[in-house]
């Protein structure tokens, strides 16, 4: 077994190598791929990917990949990384600076490390499991925020695109309810639209809470952000009984819980 100490330098190495790629295409992409409905993919995408991809495999030849773009990579493999090249495509599509790179390590099945790079503000988050979590080398912890009244929270809005879904159908217009009443009771609510930037602001006392109404999550997409979250004392609910990949879960600073439950449930 490689010692974690290895994995910690490698992930954080290549996840601020290809936060450096990315900045440098920012406004230069030349082409744009529409993937499905609004879900978009750019050259960029690939090649980022491609630098990630062939670290990874160049480093640790027997591990397996589940990337974004590349899909499932030795999937018998003891050690899986999980590879989000550009999270928030549509963003960098648009010109807009919020977007990520998620890169996170699972060992059968379980998270183990994780880096998470937002390259324009220059933002790295790291997180082992058991270890803590940091940003830009810094420790980092959950707010003590308690009264929902004062609180920020990072909302996944319900995206239109899933009503064909019948279960997404049935529940798009309770959700846009949930929208409602969290505005009402918070001191502020937003979104970008890139949750696992999202938890990882959580972690850093950014926000109080993050809930996630969108219909689109998938396991994979916070492998990484929901170890950040966890090592930083955050507190994670799942919304909605397990269902394959799908994922659905508020995360809090462990304070606004019950009070959050109440309005999401």
């Amino acid at each position: 077994m490689v010692p974690s100490a290895e994995f910690k330098r490698f992930i954080l190495t290549l996840s601020a190598d290809a936060g450096d790629f990315l900045r440098s295409y920012f406004h230069s992409f030349r082409n744009v791929y529409r993937k499905d409905f609004h879900d978009l993919a750019t050259n960029v995408d690939f090649e980022v990917e491609k630098l990630i991809l062939n670290r990874i495999q160049k480093t640790f030849p027997n591990h397996g990949v589940h990337s974004e773009e590349a899909g499932l990579i030795r999937p018998e493999a003891e050690y899986r990384w999980v590879v989000d090249p550009i999270d928030g495509s549509a963003h960098f599509v648009r010109n807009i600076p919020i977007y990520a790179i998620n890169i996170a390590l699972q060992h059968r099945g379980k998270t183990i490390v994780a880096a998470i790079n937002h390259p324009t503000t220059g933002q790295l988050f790291f997180a082992e499991a058991g270890g803590g979590a940091t940003l830009n080398g810094l420790p980092i912890r959950v707010s003590q925020t308690e009264e929902l009244s004062d609180a920020f929270v990072f909302v996944e809005l319900p995206e239109q695109k899933f009503t064909t879904q019948p279960s997404i159908k049935k529940d798009f217009a309770a959700r846009m309810k949930v929208v409602e009443q969290l505005v009402a009771a918070c001191a502020q609510v937003e979104t970008y639209r890139i949750g696992a930037f999202g938890q990882c602001l959580l972690a850093a006392g950014a926000f109080d809470a993050y809930v996630d109404l969108s219909g689109s999550t998938r396991k994979w997409d916070q492998a990484g952000s929901l170890l950040v979250a966890k090592e930083a004392g955050a507190e994670v609910v799942d919304l909605d009984p397990p269902a394959g990949d799908a994922l659905r879960v508020m995360v809090t600073n462990g304070k606004l819980t019950k009070e959050l439950v109440n309005i999401v449930r």
